[in-house]
């Protein structure tokens, strides 16, 4: 069977990712970067642990909500706190975290079959 890769011309695509660099639309990223579907903003937070609910207030405000939230901790999965999957859940957002390459691959993959996603990643 072939197949073939299929991009929509809008959106943002994850070229490669490598431990310590995130190159997406041909731009290489060394600090943490929120993907939030149309722009790639920088993240303030160093951790994954510093993260709170009032971080994800733009993904619950927006009209074009995202159906995913997916958090690349990097090189080993890092559980967020239960009042942020909780609000996010309550949104009818759902969140995934997992390690970078993880997130990497999962937000292409959704990307690719024209899903709302939105990640948080550190390289």
């Amino acid at each position: 069977m072939q197949i073939d890769e299929s991009r929509d011309g809008g959106g943002l695509w994850i070229n490669t990712y490598e431990p310590g660099c995130i190159e997406i639309d041909g731009i290489a990223y060394r600090q943490p970067v929120c993907l939030n579907g149309s722009q790639v903003l920088p993240l303030t937070h160093h951790r994954v642990a510093d993260l709170t609910a009032a971080d994800f207030q733009a993904a619950l405000s927006t009209p074009l909500r995202p159906e995913v939230v997916l958090i690349g901790c990097g090189e080993r999965q890092i559980f967020l706190h239960p009042r942020i999957s909780a609000a996010l859940a309550e949104a009818g957002i759902g969140v995934e975290s997992m390690s970078t390459a993880a997130a990497c691959r999962t937000y292409m993959i959704l990307r690719s079959e024209g899903r709302r996603v939105w990640a948080w990643l550190w390289p």
